[in-house]
């Protein structure tokens, strides 16, 4: 553990409990206490507007497809919007990333998200934050949603053309 890490654990182990709530939801994310929060309708509407998001990520004049770490980076965005609301509509969230992970591929079969190596060959677009997330929506699903997502999730990372998703693949075939 680095200097740092171990300065901040021991700040950590210092506090009370109550100062280490404090602290939580000082720094908490704000779209996932929204979502706690939220009422049925405006969680549909949470729901809506980042898959309008996500949506965008992935149209064709979107920018980001050819800057992996931003488009990376702005999809998780849209994605933590979401993890609050993973309970409430674990069947659309599921479909969504299922999407995701084909749309993912797609771009990579287009020529989009590559990461350009000079002097070496371009590598494929990987994100394991995106593969930790997707994995954490599975492990988290109700037990009779949770062996036919990851049936349908070990068949679309089988489909697809492009190795974006090595650890994900990793962890599923682990846990199968």
């Amino acid at each position: 553990m680095n200097r740092y890490k171990r300065k901040i654990r021991n700040y950590l182990k210092s506090l009370t409990k109550e100062q280490l709530i404090d602290l939580i939801f000082k720094f908490a994310l704000r779209s996932f206490l929204d979502t706690q929060k939220a009422s049925s309708t405006e969680d549909a509407i949470r729901f809506i507007e980042a898959v309008t998001a996500i949506n965008t990520i992935f149209a064709d004049d979107a920018h980001l497809l050819f800057a992996p770490k931003e488009f990376a980076s702005e999809l998780l965005k849209q994605l933590e919007k979401i993890r609050g609301l993973w309970d409430k509509f674990p069947s659309e969230i599921g479909n969504l990333l299922l999407k995701i992970i084909e749309d993912i591929d797609q771009a990579c079969e287009d020529g989009y998200l590559y990461v350009e190596n000079y002097h070496k060959e371009d590598e494929e677009f990987e994100s394991e934050d995106i593969d930790d997330y997707i994995f954490s929506f599975m492990i988290n699903l109700p037990l009779d949603m949770k062996s036919d997502y990851a049936e349908k999730l070990k068949e679309i990372l089988n489909n697809c053309r492009y190795s974006s998703f090595p650890s994900l693949e990793q962890k599923l075939s682990r846990s199968l």
